[in-house]
């Protein structure tokens, strides 16, 4: 990470400490339990969801498409893309979960807001080495260039055990390689069946840099014990954490 950077997320964490330290009170609250991490790929079915209707959930980004085929709602709700906040701040009002975590950017817009913390996402070109994995998510959180690194590192912060992902393809129509060039591949499709969902005029999925997140991720997990991530997606391309059967998981 470049001096610019570092110093900069570091300004963001004293400008805003009183409200990122807010966070503190999740530290380990939820010790020892499990929780499923819930993307918005294809491989995402309603039925699925309504499985974990009893369990504690993460959610990201245009998860609300899919509350009119479900009963299942997440506990939490994770955003770290400010493009995509600023352009569905009112959808992102109306969803009724224990609460969101958005970066601090996203401040403005949200002021009579009651069920949001904030955080600073420390912003960081790593590839091809690992990325920050946060601790102390109250001074920062990890860039992994997808919000899913974002909501496990947060889960480790709040004491969980097992981390299970669902819906996590990690395989897009149109991509950024290392180099930034658009690769496209049209036979893919990005989002659940029924999502309305497109990347127009939003950032583009990076790749390379995700799946190097991930293997920190995993990295991180082989050496913390008492934290585990598995994979639940049926299918995908994702391939740094052991897979498991959603159905097995849940028995």
């Amino acid at each position: 990470m470049g001096l610019k950077e570092f110093l900069f997320s570091q300004k963001q964490y004293y400008w805003n400490h009183a409200i990122c330290n807010e966070l503190k009170k999740y530290k380990n609250i939820h010790k020892g339990e499990r929780c499923f991490i819930i993307g918005t790929g294809p491989s995402l079915a309603p039925d699925d969801l309504d499985k974990l209707k009893d369990e504690i959930t993460f959610a990201s980004n245009r998860i609300y498409e899919a509350f009119s085929k479900t009963v299942w709602r997440p506990t939490y709700y994770v955003n770290q893309d400010c493009k995509l906040i600023r352009k569905f701040a009112r959808e992102i009002k109306e969803i009724r979960v224990e609460r969101k975590f958005l970066p601090i950017e996203a401040r403005n817009l949200f002021l009579k807001e009651k069920d949001i913390s904030y955080f600073v996402l420390r912003h960081k070109d790593f590839y091809p080495g690992d990325s920050d994995f946060s601790v102390r998510i109250n001074r920062f959180l990890g860039q992994g260039f997808t919000v899913t690194y974002g909501a496990i590192q947060i889960a480790y912060y709040m004491g969980f055990a097992k981390v299970y992902l669902l819906g996590i393809d990690h395989n897009y129509s149109i991509s950024l390689n290392e180099k930034g060039v658009p690769v496209v591949r049209n036979e893919v499709k990005d989002y659940f069946e029924g999502s309305k969902a497109s990347n127009e005029g939003l950032n583009l999925p990076r790749v390379t840099e995700s799946t190097m997140a991930y293997l920190t991720a995993r990295k991180f997990a082989d050496s913390h014990r008492r934290f585990a991530i598995y994979n639940a997606t049926r299918g995908g391309k994702l391939e740094a954490f052991e897979r498991v059967d959603l159905d097995e998981a849940l028995r």
